[in-house]
C-alpha cells in the first residue's frame, strides 16, 4: 500500500436517512399542508369540539407515513383560537420539542376582514402558517426561532419569542 492509497479506499456508507422525525413532520408538513390548502376549514376544525379527533387522525397518518410514531399523543396538544391584528388565528401548542427545528407551536393566521357583508369566495382566501421552533443555544437558555412556511418554502425570521402562546401571538402581531 502506497502513501496515498488510503485516499482510494471506499468510505463506509452513512446510515440511510430516515427523513424528518414524525414530530417535525406533523408540525412542518402535515398540519401546514392541511392549513394552507383550506384555511377556513382548518380554523373551523380548530374551534370545533372534534378538534382532538382531527389531531389524533393526523398524528396517526404521520406515524404511518414516517414508519414510526410521534413522541406525543393528541391529548397533549392544545388548540387556542385567537386573533392576530383582528385576523382569525389558530395556535396549536405542542409538547416540548426534543430535537432542533421541531416546533413548540404553530399558527395559521387568515388575513381577512371579518366584518364583510358578503363572505369572500373561499377559493380566494389564503392563510399564513408560522412555526415557533426549537433552536440551538450555547447556554442553557431555551432559544426559539420564528419562521413562516408557504406550500413550498421556509422563511426564517431569526430569534423568536419565549415559547408561550401569549409571546408567540405578540410576535405574530408585530410581524404582520
Amino acid at each position: 500500500m502506497g502513501l496515498f492509497d488510503f485516499l482510494k479506499r471506499k468510505q463506509p456508507h452513512p446510515p440511510e436517512d430516515d427523513g424528518p422525525s414524525p414530530d417535525y413532520a406533523f408540525a412542518h408538513y402535515a398540519l401546514r399542508q392541511i392549513a394552507l390548502s383550506d384555511p377556513l376549514r382548518f380554523l373551523a376544525m380548530a374551534a370545533s369540539p372534534d378538534a382532538r379527533h382531527f389531531i389524533d387522525a393526523v398524528l396517526k397518518n404521520v406515524a404511518e407515513q414516517c414508519g414510526r410514531p410521534t413522541t406525543f399523543e393528541a391529548a397533549s396538544v392544545k388548540i387556542h383560537p385567537v386573533r392576530v391584528k383582528d385576523f382569525p388565528c389558530a395556535v396549536i401548542e405542542l409538547p416540548e420539542p426534543r430535537e432542533m427545528a421541531e416546533a413548540f407551536m404553530v399558527a395559521l393566521v387568515v388575513p381577512i376582514d371579518t366584518s364583510f357583508k358578503e363572505p369572500p369566495d373561499a377559493n380566494s382566501i389564503t392563510g399564513r402558517y408560522f412555526t415557533l421552533e426549537k433552536e440551538f443555544s450555547l447556554t442553557k437558555d431555551r432559544r426559539t426561532v420564528l419562521a413562516e412556511w408557504n406550500m413550498t418554502r421556509h422563511s426564517n425570521y431569526g430569534d423568536g419569542p419565549p415559547a408561550t402562546v401569549e409571546a408567540f401571538v405578540a410576535a405574530l402581531t408585530g410581524h404582520l
